[in-house]
């Protein structure tokens, strides 16, 4: 088998611009490549000029996998709907040829040749354009957690300390915080901003823990530029926020960070407030929207329209049309804040549930206030997805 002088391989899914797409092509001592990744559009292909070492390597991966055993390989396999297939063809100087291509079926040593494939040509493809996941997770791993441990599946809890009777209220949330880190998608495969989330101590409050979210913006050539800060709650965990969700909701070209909070624990509804607070992440985290709804009181009105109209203006104001039309048909749901309903990016999701369990109350009524109560904590873990 003589030199290479020309190489095409590419896999194709259902989808536009599904699979990658390499070539390669040698005149006289200059070699140049063509490099298209999954759900990259041909436009955006880049063309790059490559050294001897690359040629190199890529003839000792044709030779090591004998990948010329591969000529006149044709196989499908049309059992399978919605499948992806491979092509593959190869020129070399002394006139040799090599074509392969199939439908869910595949010759021998296909993925090893595929994985190398794909570890030298998105090499040099990354030297120009980095993989911006890739360099988002280096900075929050080298970075961000240089000084704090991950939040993710973090077990929180709070003990019940009585306040007297049958009164009781939470101690302050046993977490260690931390940072967790989600790359935030807009109208690209590839993520523009990465979204941090911080759960840190309230200094200034004691029960109190700070949740904050930093958002950095990633260039197409790697570089991670701060792109503002939102503190959503300087009292969270203090005793009374203790359900929600913090996401990411792209609605007419505008890209959103939002959190859902639930003040209170009644299972009722009763004297709980519910908020909802919105910022716009293109523009460095400028707040959209800071709205609350608050539950009926004891011995007074059960859910009413009205007091859901503020939540209904802003979702009909920034495309939660699913949760407007969820809260205007059930305003009495006693915990209606799970009508956030629309396709959202859910990053963050908290959600803690109380243990009274059969003998609370008469282990309460034992209990001398100020003391916790034993053997019952509200408990519960911090998800990311």
């Amino acid at each position: 088998m003589g030199r290479l002088t020309y190489l095409d391989f590419g896999t194709h899914g259902t989808y536009m611009y599904a699979g990658d797409s390499y070539t390669y092509k040698r005149e006289a001592e200059k070699a140049i490549i063509t490099v298209r990744p999954d759900s990259v559009s041909d436009d955006d292909a880049l063309t790059i000029e490559v050294g001897e070492d690359f040629s190199q390597k890529l003839e000792k991966v044709l030779e090591e996998y004998k990948v010329k055993k591969w000529d006149g390989f044709s196989k499908s396999d049309s059992r399978v709907l919605d499948g992806s297939s491979f092509g593959f063809s190869a020129s070399f100087d002394d006139g040799s040829r090599i074509n392969a291509h199939g439908y869910m079926m595949y010759p021998k040593n296909y993925s090893h040749v595929s994985g190398a494939l794909d570890g030298l040509f998105m090499t040099e493809y990354e030297k120009i354009r980095p993989n911006r996941k890739k360099v988002m997770t280096s900075y929050f791993e080298q970075v961000i957690l240089k000084d704090c441990p991950r939040l993710e599946n973090q077990e929180v809890g709070f003990s019940y300390i009585s306040d007297g009777g049958n009164m009781f209220k939470l101690g302050k949330c046993e977490c260690k915080g931390g940072a967790a880190m989600c790359p935030v998608y807009a109208f690209e495969n590839d993520p523009e901003y990465m979204l941090v989330t911080y759960l840190r101590e309230n200094d200034e409050s004691p029960n109190a823990w700070v949740l904050s979210c930093e958002a950095y913006k990633i260039t197409e050539k790697g570089e991670v530029l701060p792109w503002g800060e939102a503190v959503i709650d300087p009292h969270f965990f203090s005793s009374d926020r203790l359900y929600g969700h913090v996401f990411t909701h792209l609605y007419k070209d505008q890209l959103q960070l939002g959190c859902f909070t639930q003040k209170g624990f009644s299972a009722s509804g009763r004297d709980t407030i519910y908020y909802i607070d919105l910022y716009d992440i293109g523009n460095k985290l400028e707040p959209l929207a800071n709205e609350k709804v608050e539950g009926p009181s004891m011995n007074k009105e059960w859910w009413t329209p009205d007091k859901v109209a503020n939540f209904t203006e802003v979702a009909e104001k920034f495309g939660f049309l699913q949760s407007r039309q969820h809260w205007e048909k059930v305003p009495n749901d006693p915990v209606f804040a799970s009508g956030m309903n629309d396709s959202c990016n859910h990053r963050f999701d908290f959600l803690l549930t109380n243990n009274h369990g059969k003998g609370f109350y008469n282990a309460l009524l034992a209990t001398q206030k100020g003391d916790a109560v034993e053997g019952f904590r509200v408990h519960g873990k911090l998800y990311f997805r």
